[in-house]
């Protein structure tokens, strides 16, 4: 009898556990601030996951495409990437002697902020092409894998890819637990985020769609290997972000999240479809947490302009990064 007790009580537990609002048991947004940026994503993916809705969108079509640098991950005092090329210049610098009185490489010796920030497209091409070209890509990787591993943020004193942003990551989680793919489309170098991406976002390194360097095939000690050559084979920013969707995805986003005017094509690509979307632009508001900036005065007017959803980092940000208030 008290076996048949104990068996009832447990079946009445699961039954009651069976039956609890999905909800109640878990927030799939707990690190959003309950408002108008929170009710958009959750409004939306209801909308076009849900088969009986009219806005309902097949899965196939369900694509969503973020920014990397200042939408997933800190951009500030500079993009990753380049804090990531600035070491590298640093490193071959006993190399160069002539560099300490070369500019750029003078700038980045010399730890220049103010310099670096001014840098013509020239100029940032030259430190491109010496950190990252003219070598192999097994290579890069592997340094690009030692800098992701020891670097620290100057500010905060921990790694980089500890600087993502949470309420972004339980997006990215959200979408793809509701049938999206998600794509991270960047103007930073696609090589350098696929050694991060699947770790940081939990996005495998073939949805990463980013500017690419000139490669070639080259034999090396009796096998093939990719070189890394100067010059740019796409340089992934303005409407080239759309382009290179079309070409790598082959389909239209329906959400697209971005923070720059960098974006503003890609967040127009999805926009402008057929079928329903959303499209956010992060507001870089929040000193404190992180830093206060407006790369984005033309994405936001567009924002006003079609109705697009404008993300306070302030304001719907109830953490900013993982393990920090």
């Amino acid at each position: 009898m008290k076996r048949l007790l104990v068996v009832a009580a447990l079946i009445a537990t699961l039954a009651a556990c069976a039956t609890a609002p999905s909800g109640a048991a878990r927030d799939p947004l707990p690190s959003w601030n309950s408002g108008g940026a929170r009710s958009a994503v959750v409004e939306f993916v209801a909308r076009v996951s849900d088969i009986g809705s009219p806005d309902f969108v097949a899965p196939a079509d369900r694509i969503a495409v973020f920014d990397n640098d200042g939408t997933l991950i800190i951009e500030r005092p500079a993009v990753v990437q380049f804090e990531f090329l600035y070491s590298r210049i640093r490193a071959e610098a006993p190399e160069h002697p002539d560099w300490a009185d070369q500019e750029p490489f003078a700038a980045v010796l010399r730890n220049d902020r103010a310099a670096l920030a001014a840098l013509s497209f020239a100029e940032t091409g030259a430190i491109v092409a010496q950190g990252q070209a003219n070598l192999f890509q097994n290579d890069f990787a592997t340094a690009a894998r030692a800098f992701l591993d020891t670097a620290k943020h100057p500010r905060f004193d921990v790694r980089y890819i500890e600087l993502v942003y949470q309420p972004m990551l339980e997006f990215i989680d959200f979408l793809k637990a509701n049938g999206f793919s998600v794509y991270v489309v960047s103007g930073g170098g696609i090589e350098f985020i696929r050694e991060f991406s699947e770790p940081a976002y939990r996005i495998a390194r073939d949805h990463v769609i980013g500017s690419s360097m000139k490669i070639s095939l080259i034999d090396r000690d009796g096998r093939v290997s990719i070189w890394r050559k100067p010059g740019w084979q796409s340089l992934n920013v303005g409407p080239i972000k759309a382009t290179n969707i079309q070409l790598h995805v082959g389909r239209r986003p329906i959400v697209a999240v971005g923070n720059s005017d960098g974006d503003l094509d890609m967040l127009r690509f999805a926009h402008d479809g057929s079928l329903p979307s959303l499209v956010m632009l992060l507001d870089h508001d929040d000193p404190d947490r992180e830093y206060a900036y407006d790369d984005a005065p033309n994405a936001r007017e567009a924002a006003g302009l079609y109705g697009w959803s404008v993300i306070s980092m302030r304001e719907d940000f109830r953490i900013v990064f993982p393990d920090k208030p």
